[in-house]
């Protein structure tokens, strides 16, 4: 195997040292349950460029070709955690963010599956059923269901999922707003509906769950379109949560993905950065999830001290040269709110202030031999055409990237940088989990909406030349948000500060880890 891991560490303690920028530890709480009877994800957390593909590769060829001994204590845990297959071996599945990643990159280096045939829900039901490794996309895990996880349960192969990236936990909210359904059609769910469901008895309140009920009127009618199954279908992927309260019942449903999607597998695993207090982490406390944590040291994943978070930093933070003058910064919030305002505002005084703002930032970075080939930038996708151009101040649309990209290396030749969005999390999921903190007492429930910010920010940042490891050339980045700006700018102080320090006491961790191995095992060996 590619990773250090003694059985002491294994069952170590619930609480967790967090390394937050002072220098000094911090503990925190993940869980109070027993660790030997939890699901556990495994996280490798650890900066863009230090390898986290690499590893997850490695790591596939070695599940999905190996074959461990499993004795009959250990048959009988598999069988309490629902499994009924009859073993047969160790297989894998890889879920990545595009099916241009999983083409241009894993497929190429694994010989896996993937589903080929529509409905691709039903083509991996058949590669699961063969026993084959698999690998498909986020967007398919995510329509997942009861189907699938029997498919698991019942395999005669135990599999491991890695995740290169953490997927969409948090799916939407019911009642709020639109939605899209199986087929792409717009469902429009407001706070009427969600009544009306309580009326009809479709959802079913069961121990703060809602459970859709199969024995309602509304799904004894025969009928070609019935406008709820939108929601019936969500109940089959998802678990549903009541939230908010009007006259005694609940206004909206809060929907995250089904504890029981990750539980029918042997291990997962997770690749990505800055994870703690992220969605991924708020997800684990509210289902009771631990978690185990690793960095990336020579390529190889290492367990952190105790299995605990600790936050390390990129190379190449020295690069950037983050702009801040009067004439660059703009005074608003860059919110989707304030982007909603100024497409509403007829004089166009708000994106003609912008836009001014955009022309001086751009100004600086073509004195720095920034041209449009080497630029990137991005605000909402719903408000892109705010900041159309005819390329003489500023460059046009054709270098607008999606703020959300990830897992690309097209713009890896980019110094200059515009980030003109002011990010914040679903609201309603944000006072729902508020809301969990304040019902079970446990503060660590509620979302982080800076981390959120700044985690996307770097990815975004991380798609440009600051990526390459070969190159010295400095990134020039304009954040003209303050909120934004000032998110990254401490980053990048506390990066510098504490960087080499960090590197020092994980590679001391990894060294001490290694040699009590090795110890051990000579006891072992020796009798």
């Amino acid at each position: 195997m590619d990773y250090i891991n003694t059985q002491e560490e294994n069952a170590a303690e619930q609480n967790g040292t967090v390394n937050n920028g002072s220098g000094v530890p911090q503990t925190v709480s993940v869980s109070n349950a027993s660790p030997a009877r939890q699901l556990t994800f495994h996280i490798v957390d650890c900066a863009m460029g230090t390898g986290k593909s690499g590893n997850l590769l490695d790591r596939a060829r070695f599940n999905g070709s190996s074959f461990h001994i499993r004795y009959p204590e250990e048959v009988e845990r598999l069988r309490r955690n629902g499994w009924k297959g009859e073993f047969k071996g160790e297989r894998c599945i890889i879920f990545v963010s595009t099916i241009k990643e999983r083409d241009e990159r894993f497929v190429k280096e694994l010989d896996m599956a993937t589903p080929e045939r529509y409905p691709y829900t039903r083509s991996i039901l058949d590669l699961i059923r063969s026993g084959r490794n698999i690998i498909t996309t986020q967007a398919l895990w995510s329509l997942f269901n009861e189907e699938t996880i029997a498919a698991f349960r019942e395999s005669d192969y135990l599999y491991t999922a890695f995740f290169d990236e953490v997927p969409p936990l948090f799916r939407e909210v019911v009642g709020s707003g639109r939605r899209r359904d199986d087929f792409g059609e717009l469902v429009t769910f407001g706070p009427a509906d969600v009544k009306l469901m309580q009326e009809q008895e479709m959802l079913v309140n069961v121990k703060g769950q809602l459970r859709y009920n199969s024995k309602c009127e509304y799904d004894r009618r025969n009928s070609e379109h019935k406008v709820f199954d939108a929601v019936k279908n969500l109940s089959r992927s998802c678990n549903l949560y009541p939230y908010g309260n009007k006259k005694g019942k609940f206004t909206s449903i809060v929907a995250f993905v089904r504890k029981d999607l990750f539980e029918c597998f042997e291990q997962c695993w997770f690749f990505s950065y800055r994870t703690w207090n992220s969605i991924l982490h708020k997800y684990c406390l509210l289902n009771d999830i631990r978690m185990e944590y690793y960095h990336i040291q020579d390529l190889r994943a290492m367990r952190n001290p105790g299995g605990k978070y600790v936050e390390t930093y990129p190379e190449g933070m020295e690069r950037l040269v983050i702009l801040d003058d009067v004439n660059v910064n703009f005074g608003a919030s860059l919110s989707k709110e304030w982007f909603k305002r100024a497409r509403a505002d007829s004089s166009g005084s708000l994106v003609k202030s912008l836009k001014g703002c955009f022309r001086s930032a751009y100004r600086i970075m073509k004195r720095h031999g920034v041209t449009s080939r080497t630029f990137m930038f991005t605000t909402f996708s719903d408000y892109q055409t705010l900041l159309q151009s005819d390329g003489r101040h500023f460059p046009t649309l054709k270098r607008f990237l999606p703020c959300n990209t990830k897992a690309t290396n097209d713009y890896s030749d980019c110094t200059g940088v515009a980030y003109l969005c002011n990010r914040y999390f679903d609201v309603t999921c944000c006072n729902f989990l508020s809301q969990k903190a304040e019902e079970t007492g446990n503060p660590d429930l509620k979302f982080d909406n800076d981390n959120y910010a700044l985690s996307e920010l770097l990815q975004f940042i991380w798609r440009s030349n600051v990526r390459v490891k070969e190159s010295d050339k400095p990134v020039y980045v304009w954040v003209p948000d303050k909120r934004m700006r000032k998110l990254l700018q401490d980053f990048q102080t506390r990066a510098l500060e504490k960087r080499d320090a960090v590197e020092r006491f994980l590679l001391e961790e990894d060294r001490r880890t290694i040699e009590e191995t090795r110890e051990k095992r000579k006891s072992w060996e020796l009798g």
